[in-house]
């Protein structure tokens, strides 16, 4: 039988641990995150840009998010590139800057993000009411995500979308030079998932 005053000490102890504040999951993930973005990696530096754009174990802040994609995708890290350049399509963190957003949105999309693909496609084919250089860029951009992209991450939006820049299709030498473009497209996105021979120590 334990002593009244060890009864007491144990209840002491008790009751100091359930008043002691526990750090929040999401905040100690967020610090973890800003640990390893401190030492470079990349996918941490990411992952932190996700955490302030969300406000996941932080306060959200659009500009903050905006410093730590820019960080990643100056690096070569394509999910950042395609964040920063959504951002400057949407004017989220940053002001609206088109030529900025399709700079970003390229180079993710040549890297093989789907969604950035898409987002390219979208933006060359708004409010297209005639068929221009604009729409070359729309249908390769299109296709090359119908092309790439996992079935998984297509919906009856994306197909939709493909269907409206093929029927508006009227011209065979515009059709070309769209496809022209598309396999460009192709090309550049080949060379990129092709693995670079690493330098060998001699």
């Amino acid at each position: 039988m334990r002593s009244p005053l060890l009864l007491c000490l144990a209840l002491l102890t008790a009751h100091a641990r359930e008043a002691e504040p526990e750090t929040p999951a999401t905040e100690r993930t967020f610090q973890q995150y800003k640990v390893e973005a401190e030492k470079g990696d990349l996918e941490a530096i990411h992952k932190l840009g996700w955490c302030f754009e969300h406000g996941f174990g932080t306060n959200r802040n659009l500009p903050e998010s905006v410093r730590w994609y820019r960080r990643a995708a100056e690096l070569g890290h394509a999910p950042s590139q395609e964040s920063l350049g959504e951002a400057y399509l949407h004017g989220e963190g940053v002001a609206v800057e088109h030529t900025e957003a399709v700079k970003w949105l390229e180079k993710a999309a040549l890297q093989g993000r789907a969604n950035a693909q898409f987002e390219l496609a979208e933006y060359y084919g708004d409010g297209l009411q005639y068929v221009n250089s604009k729409y070359i860029e729309a249908y390769a951009w299109a296709h090359l995500f119908a092309k790439t992209a996992p079935k998984e991450a297509r919906s009856v939006r994306h197909e939709s979308f493909v269907k409206s820049i093929d029927n508006q299709l009227v011209d065979k030498l515009m059709l070309a030079a769209a496809q022209k473009r598309l396999a460009e497209l192709e090309k550049q996105l080949a060379a990129n998932s092709t693995p670079k021979p690493r330098a060998v120590n001699k």
